[in-house]
């Protein structure tokens, strides 16, 4: 299992999990989270996490206290992400349906290639497709309010 976060430049951090962990709070605000604002401080070195907005699912482990004051502390914003909607997020109907084509019918003999091969094609993905998907979450987010909150496809 990986923890995977991209922006609208692409890939900013893919940390494997060890095998048969639970992501817990501790391990979220302890590990993704510490190594989630060192790669965007490198991506922007003058401004580092000032103004960042950060999606995540509502996973305990992303929506405990500890997370919480954590993200406080850095000063990150969490943005709301509505119960039981996945196709509101970039992650569900974009990033994974893609890397599930690409990973179809593929074998890796070890974690270490498990983790390069994915990565090696998210790096493939050009910007330009990283950026477009911002753009779509927000038609969809404007399908949603629209819907009155229901389901569309």
């Amino acid at each position: 299992m990986y923890t995977i976060f991209f922006s609208s430049h692409g890939i900013v951090l893919q940390l494997p999990c060890e095998s048969g962990k639970t992501v817990t709070a501790i391990f979220f605000t302890g590990q993704v989270l510490p190594n989630l604002i060192k790669n965007i401080e490198k991506y922007r070195p003058k401004t580092g996490t000032r103004g960042i907005k950060i999606l995540i699912d509502n996973a305990s482990s992303h929506t405990a206290k500890l997370t919480k004051n954590f993200l406080d502390v850095e000063g990150l914003e969490l943005l709301p992400h509505p119960p039981y909607s996945p196709d509101l997020a970039p992650c569900d109907f974009w990033l994974f349906p893609k890397l599930k084509i690409y990973l179809q019918g593929k074998d890796f003999n070890t974690l270490q290639a498990l983790g390069t091969g994915p990565y090696q094609y998210f790096k493939s993905i050009p910007d330009e497709e990283y950026r477009n998907v911002f753009y779509k979450w927000v038609e969809r987010l404007k399908l949603c309010v629209s819907a009155g909150g229901d389901y569309f496809e």
